[in-house]
């Protein structure tokens, strides 16, 4: 197995290595612990991956459950969300983390590329352990007093959700069962310690305990964290492109400029063990 590491921050990609062949994932699931925790993002290039597969490589790292986002399943495996577009926004095309909106979001995310367009379609990490050590003494020490809301109705996910189930029913069972929630400013990173700052654009509505405008000027600093092109890095996606990441210690961008030709990927989330 080779490593070449892609920004001196974040990032890595991994050669030498059959995804599909469990002994090998086997014999180097350590490395692959252990890097994914310094480099928060692998690649991996040339897999073929059926959703089992993929499954089996997402469990190295942790625990896979049942879908829970807002995202269809794959009808041979529960486990593995369909993420398809052709000519209609995902809403992943903003900075953000995933399901930050449930009390225990993901650890990180397996996604495969099974169908991709011919152009465009990269997706960017931000290291946001990077983004907080950026910040000066007193600021950090604020931040770690705060708690901040977080709400799964982004505009664009409503918007699918009712695409799906025009009825209504979908979306109404799912904001009963997953009302706003309070997440720390700063997380502390359950593998790593280090500390993350864990608010985003996507789902963090308001921080408790400071004014409307000091709520948004501070979601507005933290989460423009991830644009500093330092601590990113951006990765072309081809067929059978695999990107591996910790959905703690990042945050991530779809860029949504491929339309209208279509791309469909399979991601599994992954929890902690």
């Amino acid at each position: 197995m080779q490593v070449e590491h892609i920004t001196p921050c974040i990032g890595s990609e991994i050669y030498g290595i059959d995804l599909s062949d469990p002994a090998q994932v086997h014999d180097h699931a350590d490395a692959l612990r252990k890097l994914l925790a310094e480099r928060q993002v692998i690649f991996f290039r040339d897999q073929t991956l059926d959703p089992a597969q993929q499954v089996r490589v997402a469990q190295v790292f942790g625990k896979v459950e049942p879908v829970s986002s807002t995202f269809p399943s794959h009808p041979d495996d529960p486990h593995v969300e369909l993420l398809i577009s052709q000519g209609t926004r995902t809403g992943t095309d903003i900075w953000h983390a995933d399901l930050t909106w449930q009390t225990k979001p993901p650890a990180g995310a397996c996604l495969y590329a099974v169908d991709v367009p011919p152009t465009g379609g990269d997706t960017m990490w931000a290291s946001m352990t990077t983004a907080f050590a950026s910040l000066a003494p007193e600021l950090q020490a604020y931040l770690r007093t705060l708690r901040a809301t977080h709400n799964w109705e982004a505009p664009a996910l409503r918007q699918s959700l009712m695409r799906r189930d025009p009825s209504g029913e979908a979306y109404r069972a799912t904001r009963l069962k997953h009302p706003p929630l309070e997440q720390p400013v700063v997380l502390v990173h359950p593998v790593t310690g280090l500390p993350v700052a864990f608010v985003n654009s996507l789902y963090t509505t308001h921080i408790e305990g400071v004014t409307s405008d000091e709520s948004a000027a501070l979601i507005a600093m933290l989460s423009g964290l991830a644009k500093v092109p330092e601590w990113q890095v951006r990765f072309r996606w081809r067929k059978g492109s695999v990107a591996i990441w910790d959905n703690l210690a990042t945050q991530h961008y779809a860029v949504n400029d491929y339309h209208p030709a279509a791309r469909r990927m399979h991601r599994v989330a992954i929890r902690q063990a």
